[in-house]
């Protein structure tokens, strides 16, 4: 099997795991629940979640290849909950503590832009182009 076998996600599932990594961004309850467990999972910490919508979802490309297609609060969404997201990780560790994350404002940020962008994308995209 080459890459060439391989088939293309489409779209709706491409926004529908956005999606829920973006309600993960958002899900303060969730973050500081589990985050601060004695018992959490190897996965449950902030760098999860931010690679998780970054790079496991590909956002960079998604925004890349269907930003026309946009309606303008969704363009808005988007690039808020990227350049918020951004500006967070260019300012932070590498190797985030949780605790400490879930007390930085710009944390508090990153999770208002992903609320706002499944706000402007949830049943709302894919759209006519």
């Amino acid at each position: 099997m080459n890459q060439k076998d391989i088939p293309l996600i489409t779209a709706e599932r491409w926004i529908a795991n956005l999606l829920e990594a973006a309600r993960d961004l958002a899900d303060r309850e969730r973050q500081e629940r589990r985050w601060l467990a004695p018992d959490r999972c190897a996965w449950e910490r902030p760098e999860e979640v931010i690679c998780s919508f970054s790079d496991d979802c590909v956002f960079d490309l998604f925004l890349e290849q269907n930003v026309d297609s946009f309606s303008g609060k969704q363009r808005s969404a988007a690039f808020g909950v990227r350049d918020a997201l951004n500006a967070f990780c260019a300012a932070t560790p590498q190797v985030l503590d949780p605790a400490a994350t879930l007390a930085d404002p710009r944390w508090e940020l990153v999770r208002q832009r992903a609320v706002e962008f499944v706000g402007a994308f949830e049943g709302k995209w894919p759209g006519a182009r």
